[in-house]
């Protein structure tokens, strides 16, 4: 029972509703002879693709699966002298426990693996990231306080909290790195934004080892029915994300951007 009313709600909600309301008005459209029946029919089937689980496993793994997160003894043995990690969004003018501003939770999770590898390496964290928008607050320096109430040292502490974009990540990092002498970067950064960050940095002339963090989807995943038809935000909402970053590293091959 408890698993039937969980198939029945994901059609009570978005995307879900949508999906049922485009496919009754194209049914409905076509049973009464009115043109433009079976566009609402594909809209439907085509929104309902777009948020299934497989769909989101499919379109997210080529992205996640690029770089492989590198073994401690790997890290020390290529010489990475400083730990980068990139900002993925944060809330500013909230209450957090020893300030204000909290990390969204792509970015909590990117935190939450670059605290544990300072830890284990003992190398100079930099977090990168401004304030996108007024609400937002400065992603560096929310991570920063934070990093600092967790217990890590002062200095091993740096921010570069101008940057809105990962661009501008890559050309303000590099102007810091070069300015604190350091040359090899461990760079922590989203499995699905791993390629076009790496990508950048490496046009900026920073030499990096890329360690993804923040997985979205199983690498090891199977269909499991009936659960995996039924269409969630989730799931939409992280094939949406995925196909921005084909479309930038598209643009970024045709020299766009």
């Amino acid at each position: 029972m408890l698993e039937l009313l969980k198939f029945c709600y994901q059609w009570v909600l978005p995307p879900g509703f949508c999906i049922l309301a485009l496919l009754v008005t194209g049914a409905l459209f076509l049973r009464s002879r009115r043109a433009g029946g079976w566009v609402f029919l594909v809209a439907g089937l085509v929104l309902w693709v777009l948020s299934l689980r497989g769909t989101a496993t499919l379109v997210c793994a080529p992205l996640e699966s690029t770089y492989t997160p590198p073994a401690v003894s790997e890290i020390m043995s290529q010489g990475c002298d400083v730990l980068v990690m990139t900002g993925a969004g944060s809330v500013g003018g909230v209450p957090d426990v020893d300030g204000t501003g909290q990390p969204s939770s792509i970015m909590a999770k990117s935190m939450l693996t670059a605290f544990r590898l300072q830890r284990l390496t003992g190398l100079p964290l930099l977090v990168t990231g401004g304030e996108v928008r007024k609400s937002d607050g400065r992603e560096g320096d929310i991570a920063l306080r934070i990093f600092a109430g967790m217990g890590v040292e002062g200095n091993k502490l740096l921010t570069e909290n101008q940057s809105r974009n990962t661009v501008q990540n890559a050309r303000f990092t590099k102007e810091l790195l070069q300015e604190k002498g350091f040359d090899k970067v461990l760079l922590v950064v989203p499995a699905l934004h791993a390629p076009r960050a790496a990508r950048l940095f490496e046009r900026e002339g920073v030499d990096c080892l890329v360690y993804p963090s923040n997985y979205r989807r199983s690498l090891g995943w199977t269909l499991t029915l009936p659960a995996d038809l039924m269409p969630t935000a989730d799931n939409l909402n992280d094939v949406s994300d995925a196909l921005r970053e084909y479309l930038a590293l598209l643009a970024m091959r045709l020299g766009l951007y």
